[in-house]
């Protein structure tokens, strides 16, 4: 059994008069911001699964549940763990707070009144226990209406196996669940949206040097709507990986695109986007391949930086870069600062957005994959940076010297907030500084010094 010690409380703020919305039923206006929460102090916060607030029934919905908690400072100076869920409202309420636990356990925890007027940071200390074995944080569930689609850049190292082959081969392994997969050789037709899975040329890949004579082509997903499509990938991938004869391979010269709807998002969601890619490109440079990254041979070619864009617009410091994506009056204005010269090669693309081809933000910079969780996890992630800065309020920039673990760490508290993902992305991040240490290693008789320089930051995250 594992417990942990939590308290109950609120924060609040008195609203004027004439900043304050009206309620449902134009009478009220909603003059008291509160935030209610449940503090973890003592006890690892990764043992509560969810804290859900049942507030009443006056408020739509009536309850709300939290699922990332965020590192705070209490008054006293502790830093705690906060699950929490802020409101604004006319009159005070009674919630009901219950927690589940990572094993399963449910638990009604106190009930906490709002006293207009009033903050409490709770001094009464109570216990949850879980009683069952904890299990991993499961990953959060997407919108399910949210669209989206795949791009997947692979290749078939039997060169007597050709693209109509695979895709006839893939349509028998899935049993026609999906439709037909079908071959598009002409070019121009190739980036109509279909409602079926195709596959088509790409002229941008290379045959590795283990199979020079590969077979080459991108697949393709018709739109996806929320988790299902999410299963519709990891299941068509899943049968592309035990096709007979066609052992699929990937390098460099391959990545995988994402594509988001954003098709009911305003100009100001758009910017907040653009502003949280342009925040966090460091961080989320991590959390991909070093070809993948800025400053890699592939990325000058095919998905150069967004930040580097608003560099050489003459917008130097996070301020400046956050401020003049701030200031767009216009969709096609945002996609000329992050796009220059309408050009789609960067890692976020707002050019379908110009053009009107299709209402979607494309994520160009992850590597190419056939692996159905890499592919799962990173659509997750796509979707909710931009679901949820889309949502939340306007985010501000960084300090110059906030390092990576530092950006991190903001980035899932703050934008993404699922800690399962977080955790999958640790890991890949973990993962993929192992892979460099080692290509560093076998490389040391070239006396760069990038070894040691490589190592000493490895070192100094996990002992500093």
């Amino acid at each position: 059994m594992t417990s942990v010690v939590y308290t109950v409380g609120n924060t609040y703020q008195l609203i004027p008069s004439h900043r304050a919305k009206l309620d449902r039923s134009g009478q009220h206006r909603k003059t008291h911001d509160w935030t209610l929460f449940v503090d973890i102090l003592e006890g690892d916060p990764d043992v509560i699964q969810r804290v859900t607030f049942d507030l009443g029934s006056t408020f739509q919905p009536r309850s709300f549940a939290c699922s990332c908690p965020i590192s705070v400072k209490r008054p006293d100076g502790t830093k705690v763990w906060r699950f929490s869920t802020r409101q604004q409202s006319y009159g005070g309420t009674v919630a009901k707070i219950s927690l589940l636990g990572a094993g399963g356990t449910r638990e009604d925890g106190p009930h906490h009144s709002i006293v207009l007027g009033a903050q409490s940071y709770g001094t009464r200390q109570h216990s949850f226990t879980e009683r069952a074995a904890v299990r991993p944080l499961p990953m959060l569930k997407i919108n399910p209406n949210q669209n989206f689609g795949i791009e997947l850049e692979l290749t078939s190292t039997d060169a007597t196996t050709s693209v109509e082959q695979i895709a006839s081969k893939l349509t028998h392994k899935l049993k026609g669940r999906f439709g037909r997969i079908v071959c598009i050789q002409n070019y121009a037709d190739a980036h109509n949206t279909t409602s079926v899975w195709k596959m088509v040329p790409d002229s941008s890949i290379v045959c590795s040097r283990n199979a020079p004579y590969c077979t080459k082509f991108e697949l393709v997903s018709p739109i996806l709507v929320g988790g299902g499509g999410l299963n519709q990938a990891s299941r068509v991938l899943d049968a592309c990986n035990h096709i007979n004869n066609a052992s699929l391979q990937v390098n460099k010269s391959m990545g995988f695109h994402v594509h988001v709807d954003v098709s009911g998002l305003s100009l100001a969601q758009l910017i907040k986007i653009a502003q949280n890619c342009i925040k966090y490109e460091d961080v989320i440079d991590a959390l991909v391949p070093p070809s993948r990254r800025t400053g890699s041979m592939e990325c000058d070619q095919f998905f150069k930086s967004n930040r580097q864009a608003l560099d050489d617009n003459g917008y130097t410091t996070n301020k400046q870069r956050h401020d003049a994506l701030g200031s767009c009056s216009s969709v096609a204005e945002l996609a000329d600062l992050m796009n220059p010269g309408s050009s789609r090669y960067h890692k976020i693309n707002l050019q379908n957005l110009v053009t009107g081809r299709q209402p979607t933000i494309e994520f160009r910079q992850h590597s190419a994959t056939s692996n159905s969780r890499k592919v799962s996890s990173w659509v997750r992630f796509c979707v909710t940076l931009v679901s949820n800065s889309a949502r939340l309020a306007a985010p501000s920039p960084f300090k110059e010297d906030r390092d990576v673990d530092f950006q991190f760490e903001a980035l899932f508290q703050f934008v993404v907030k699922d800690r399962a993902l977080r955790d999958y992305y640790r890991g890949r991040r973990d993962d993929l500084e192992l892979e460099e240490e080692s290509a560093c290693c076998r490389g040391c008789a070239s006396g760069s010094g990038m070894c040691h320089a490589h190592s000493q930051r490895r070192a100094n995250k996990v002992y500093g």
